[in-house]
């Protein structure tokens, strides 16, 4: 899908707040900014061709092999790997969430599967994707939960994103039990992490094996040569770049009571830093989120094309506390405007 996922701010002018992506904007990056500026000259050659500078890295930080990581061109790239992978496999995608998964499969001819329940995975499943933290929803699934069905479905592939475990407490598995399971892929988002989606970074992790098949379709160059000095960068300086987790949790816990307050909404729960909202006033998502980005230049993200929500839903990432004020301001005004 080209269209129609969060931070598509381009279509509307002079947006000042950003809640329609799941990216935390508050990270300084002036840091990196400068290092970058510093090592432009980089663009006048061509990339590694598998990134290896940063996966060689990220193999000395988590201590396991290099041929169990591999570095794309965003999770997105990943995703779409796999699906090729798999071409033609009995998929099964636990919904709502990230709809690249299915576009991915689709166009690999998956015979796909949504179900809502990880106790609804079919057994005669092939492939099976989920995402934790889960996007749009903000669900947590344990380690425990993970590795029991790992277990549970041993002819199964699993394909577990944790782009944003980073924003959620206990949400990681760790690398080092991944790769003992022949059938488990996580994925990562270097994007997410650290507010860099413009450059597009991220990685897989799996045994050598399972690795090795979905890298024989991957092509030379993906990661381009800023997004590789990047990695290098942020890699080096991740523990001065870590969000300040129990405290955004706790302005993210503010915005939803402050949310819920109004009868005309239903905030749904999360476990980490964007949640769903259901308007319950018959209006629709669409029709706030124009709202909210021609008055007040504030966006959100209409979760309408999310499979098994409707038109009635809108998803928020919590951002500044100033800035989540200004958004509750912004819909209590429009609630008001509406009764």
């Amino acid at each position: 899908m080209i269209n129609g996922h969060g931070d598509d701010g381009y279509q509307y002018p002079k947006i000042i707040a950003n809640f329609s992506s799941n990216v935390y904007h508050q990270t300084d990056l002036s840091g990196l900014e400068q290092y970058l500026t510093q090592h432009i000259d980089v663009i006048h050659g061509y990339p590694e061709p598998d990134a290896v500078s940063v996966r060689e890295l990220l193999a000395a930080q988590t201590n396991i092999a290099a041929a169990c990581i591999s570095v794309t061109n965003g999770a997105t790239e990943a995703i779409y790997l796999i699906a090729q992978a798999f071409r033609g496999s009995k998929t099964t995608i636990v919904s709502p969430v990230f709809s690249e998964y299915a576009d991915a499969c689709e166009i690999h001819q998956h015979q796909l599967q949504h179900v809502f329940d990880l106790h609804d995975i079919a057994p005669q499943t092939e492939l099976c994707w989920l995402c934790s933290p889960n996007n749009p929803t903000g669900e947590v699934y344990s380690e425990q939960q993970l590795l029991t069905l790992f277990k549970q479905y041993p002819t199964t592939y699993f394909v577990v994103d944790q782009s944003y475990a980073a924003f959620a407490i206990d949400a990681l598995l760790a690398i080092d039990k991944v790769i003992q399971y022949p059938n488990v892929i996580v994925l990562h988002s270097m994007t997410k992490q650290f507010a860099i989606p413009g450059l597009r970074l991220g990685y897989l992790v799996a045994n050598s094996d399972l690795l090795a098949r979905i890298n024989y379709f991957r092509m030379p160059w993906s990661v381009n040569s800023l997004a590789i000095v990047a990695g290098n960068y942020l890699l080096q300086h991740a523990n001065e770049l870590q969000v300040d987790l129990l405290v955004l949790l706790q302005q993210t816990k503010q915005l939803q009571q402050a949310l819920a307050a109004f009868k005309q909404l239903q905030v749904l729960p999360t476990q980490t830093h964007y949640f769903l909202v259901k308007l319950l006033n018959g209006k629709s998502a669409a029709e706030l989120k124009n709202y909210l980005a021609n008055k007040h230049h504030l966006l959100i993200r209409d979760a309408a094309n999310f499979v098994g929500l409707d038109k009635h839903y809108f998803r928020v990432a919590s951002q500044s506390v100033a800035q989540n004020n200004l958004l509750v301001a912004a819909i209590s005004e429009w609630l008001t405007e509406q009764e």
